[in-house]
């Protein structure tokens, strides 16, 4: 018998791996509605009895999916090793930057848009697994944040119509070359809307 040349991955952690890409394929292919047991196994390749013993079911499965990196950027990945410089940031640029980063991450991930696609059409248990603990990202990146914003300002709602923008441009890329003169396949566009975001964060919430 000839000897393995690498170290695999034991079983379960292949196991596992497999499961969790195959639940973000299903999702990305087929939405919500169509995500089940039978199909997130046969495209791991893997038995049923083994989701559940891994996962306990779907949710359990999905409640992995949306941590994985491969779904959603991590704050590491956002901060990017800057923790001092955005230490240093106004809260308008430190807002700015958190939003310029996160579209270019999931610009950077096909797969997570299609899902955000579903996402939008369709609801039911699987989608608020999904969205739970997503909004974790941002808060712990806003932790860099030393000054409070403008009282007089709707926080909750200027972030909220931010990143709706963000993911509706986001989205759209993967279905349409264009919106509101925008190219969406050219890097200067989105060049521009960088600016847009710097430009409504600091009308909103720059101290004069």
């Amino acid at each position: 018998m000839t000897r393995r040349k690498v170290i695999p991955l034991c079983d379960a952690d292949l196991t596992r791996e497999r499961l969790v890409g195959a639940a973000g394929e299903v999702l990305a292919r087929e939405g919500f509605k169509g995500l089940t047991e039978e199909k997130v196994c046969a495209e791991a390749g893997v038995e049923r009895r083994l989701l559940y013993k891994h996962f306990q079911g779907l949710k359990g499965l999905l409640a992995a999916f949306r941590v994985s990196p491969d779904f959603w950027p991590t704050v590491e990945e956002l901060v990017a090793g800057d923790e001092e410089a955005l230490r240093r940031l106004p809260p308008h640029a430190l807002m700015a930057e958190f939003f310029k980063r996160y579209m270019r991450a999931i610009r950077r991930r096909p797969r997570t848009l299609d899902i955000l696609s579903w996402e939008g059409r369709e609801r039911n248990a699987y989608t608020r697994v999904i969205e739970q603990g997503r909004e974790r990202t941002a808060l712990e990146f806003f932790e860099y944040m030393h000054d409070d914003p403008p009282e007089d300002v709707d926080l909750s709602v200027l972030v909220a119509l931010v990143a709706g923008a963000v993911h509706f441009l986001t989205v759209r890329s993967r279905v349409g070359d264009f919106f509101g003169g925008l190219d969406l396949r050219a890097d200067e566009d989105w060049l521009r809307v960088e600016r847009a975001i710097e430009h409504i964060f600091r009308c909103s919430l720059a101290r004069t």
